[in-house]
């Protein structure tokens, strides 16, 4: 008991390490995009200042630099986590099927860490090692739960868990989750599709957006007749509009991930392809 409990402190120590370590990284990765993001745009005002369309560009990579590198860092840890939640339902599942066969919960989940879960192999083999070391159950469950960092995984855990503590019939709970699992499975599949004509418009209004500001910058804006100023009102609407332009891309994106995947962060990508192509289009031919 000594020894697990020593076992036990270190593992949080542990955790908590890796966990302050993931925000360290994450701050030293923003701050580093930063510094390079400003020597960028200190050497595009030094040298490329007099070649607007050079000095647009420069610009372009640097807040590509400073916003896009932090953001797919977060995306990827977004990612990461989704594919995670994807495979659990078919662990879930496994697991329920070698309970049927007469396998306690313990003898079930190391059955089931021989199978192929992709990403979420290597936690289930994690857990089942901990198992055969003689961490307790709970103990070892509830560490894979936070380890996945996914707040619908440790929930479902946590069901598993009291319903292994009370000494239930833990077949009845574990059916249960995998119903709710896949219910919750095709509510998302029926939001995707309920929402895919949505995204597909919120992309199309950025285009028609996109299209008002070229037509308004190219064809629009240089019929102005103003003595002496026209040029300098030309630059000036120029870079009005590209700058919104990477507005609206930006929170349009955002708004599309939410209706497609209910989270912000899945917004990430969309505004990433939608500022990008904005501000290349209105480039080329602004």
């Amino acid at each position: 008991m000594i020894v697990l409990a020593i076992i036990k402190q270190k593992k949080k120590k542990e955790e908590k390490k890796f966990a302050v370590r993931k925000k360290r990284d994450l701050k030293q990765i923003s701050l580093i995009t930063i510094v390079i993001g400003l020597i960028i745009t200190y050497v595009n005002l030094q040298v490329f200042v007099s070649i607007p369309q050079i000095f647009s560009i420069v610009n372009l990579i640097a807040v590509v630099v400073v916003l896009g590198v932090p953001l797919l860092v977060k995306y990827s840890d977004y990612s990461q986590i989704k594919k995670l939640e994807n495979y659990f339902p078919k662990l879930m599942r496994d697991i329920t099927e070698n309970i049927r066969t007469g396998m306690t919960l313990p003898q079930a989940i190391r059955a089931a860490s021989a199978n192929n879960y992709d990403v979420l192999s290597a936690y289930v083999k994690e857990l089942n090692a901990k198992i055969s070391w003689g961490i307790p159950f709970d103990t070892a469950l509830m560490d894979f739960a936070d380890k996945t960092r996914s707040d619908s995984i440790r929930r479902t855990v946590q069901t598993v868990i009291e319903a292994h503590r009370s000494g239930g019939t833990i077949e009845t709970v574990m059916e249960a989750v995998v119903e709710s699992l896949r219910e919750l499975e095709k509510i998302k599949k029926e939001r995707s599709a309920s929402v895919y004509s949505q995204m597909i418009n919120g992309y199309l209004i950025y285009i028609v957006f996109l299209g008002v500001m070229v037509g308004m910058s190219a064809f629009l804006i240089p019929t102005f007749q103003f003595e002496n100023v026209q040029s300098d009102l030309r630059t000036i609407f120029s870079e009005l509009f590209r700058n919104l332009i990477i507005i609206q891309g930006f929170f349009a994106g955002i708004a599309i991930g939410k209706m497609a995947e209910g989270n912000v962060s899945a917004g990430i990508k969309h505004s990433m392809v939608l500022v990008i192509f904005g501000y290349t289009v209105f480039l080329f031919f602004g």
